[in-house]
């Protein structure tokens, strides 16, 4: 067994936007102590404000007092560091004055005299200069995902810029062997790599761009819709599209034709082993989630099986949970890419915990069949080269599709 496998390994999201500001630190007291070793940092939203200039982070949630008050709670209690995250990549102009600089060196340091150590930071230019880094010494630098570093050049010029930790873009998740040279370079260079294990961006989204702007803007919100309620026809289209097909017995929640999104598709442990080994962090999203007094407060894994003819019930007819990775790793509960795609449940949902149970009911999940397994070892390495490729199409029995966006 690896011994990074697991332990230290997940960035988390602090939710954000979720109305209740005690649910998360309620769920995270509630969870297992494996589960909370397993975590490396939370990271959570904010805002900067001076004169005309704004800049925060690109979903337009921020952490409110209380959130905040609360994680610090967590750091203090539990030795798990917060993480700030200011990543938004509509970079005002305004930035790089100097007037604006000394007040964002103050604002950061208010974070820095409260101990957060860690921080992501979209501001390219700032970092080049230097000045965080000689303000505050101690404070690990991270850049966003949304920079889309995919070679090992681009990590390495990061890390040129200051940035201590390097996040990798969505589709190291596709190409392990450019992962594994990353990693062997990130070693000698004395930094961290993290990579966003789930998002469901397709790769390369011509959409995300624009996206990215929109979304923590102030038209956004004005009229009262998200993103996806707004414009229904990116990403919202192609994620609710049924690939199943007319054999297949389950029609289980997350399962989908790959090229939808650029997540981790890692069976069984020798597969997640392979990613493990070539990054440092592995990172979740979330900070957008919402639960209520109906969901349970407490944090674990979930697995989510759904059987058509007991559709129409409104609930998983399963939802398997455990109570740490550990317990998914030592047990090889595969599929593993699967455990990472339910982020809560109902009080009301039918839980098997048994991992006996576990076993047997997942054992014909999709993901479990040969034809399935075998295609989870080809996107370990397929670089998103679908044109060429088509094998996720052939597995869904979809005949070639052209390109998601037509979906």
């Amino acid at each position: 067994m690896i011994k990074n496998s697991y332990d230290k390994k997940f960035s988390i999201a602090h939710w954000d936007g979720c109305q209740d500001p005690n649910f998360f630190l309620e769920s995270f007291e509630n969870a297992s102590e494996q589960w909370r070793n397993e975590i490396y940092d939370i990271y959570f939203g904010a805002t900067f404000r001076y004169d005309d200039v704004v800049y925060g982070d690109v979903m337009g949630v921020n952490a409110s007092p209380t959130h905040y008050k609360n994680l610090l709670k967590i750091q203090e209690k539990y030795g798990i560091p917060i993480s700030l995250t200011l990543n938004a990549m509509d970079m005002p102009i305004g930035m790089i004055r100097q007037d604006v600089i000394e007040c964002f060196l103050r604002y950061i340091k208010k974070y820095y005299d409260d101990g957060v150590r860690i921080c992501t930071i979209s501001h390219t230019h700032l970092m080049k200069t230097g000045a965080l880094q000689e303000a505050f010494p101690d404070m690990d630098w991270k850049n966003t995902v949304n920079h889309g570093i995919s070679s090992t050049q681009e990590m390495i010029d990061f890390a040129t810029l200051g940035y201590t930790t390097v996040q990798l873009d969505r589709d190291f998740n596709r190409n392990l062997n450019e992962l594994k040279r990353t990693k062997k370079e990130a070693t000698r260079l004395g930094i961290k790599t993290c990579l966003l294990v789930r998002e469901s961006c397709m790769p390369q989204c011509p959409f995300k761009a624009e996206h990215d702007h929109w979304q923590p803007g102030k038209a956004l919100k004005e009229t009262g819709k998200s993103y996806w309620e707004l414009i229904p026809f990116t990403c919202s289209s192609w994620r609710t599209v049924n690939f199943s097909s007319g054999t297949q017995e389950e029609f289980d929640k997350g399962v989908a034709n790959p090229r939808t999104g650029t997540n981790i598709m890692a069976h069984s442990r020798d597969d997640w082993d392979e990613f493990a080994d070539n990054v440092d962090i592995f990172k979740t999203s979330g900070r957008l989630n919402q639960f209520d007094n109906n969901n349970v407060r407490k944090f674990g894994y979930y697995f989510e099986i759904n059987r058509i003819p007991q559709k129409q019930v409104g609930y998983p007819t399963h939802l398997l949970r455990v109570d740490s990775f550990k317990e998914i790793y030592e047990n090889n509960l595969t599929p593993f890419h699967m455990w990472l795609v339910t982020a809560g449940c109902k009080k009301h949902y039918p839980l098997v915990t048994n991992i006996d149970e576990i076993k047997e009911i997942s054992a014909n999940h999709f993901w479990n069949k040969d034809e399935a397994i075998d295609l989870c070892k080809t996107l370990k390495r397929c670089k998103n080269q679908c044109y060429s490729c088509h094998k996720c199409d052939d597995l869904f029995e979809t005949g070639n599709i052209e390109s998601i966006v037509n979906l």
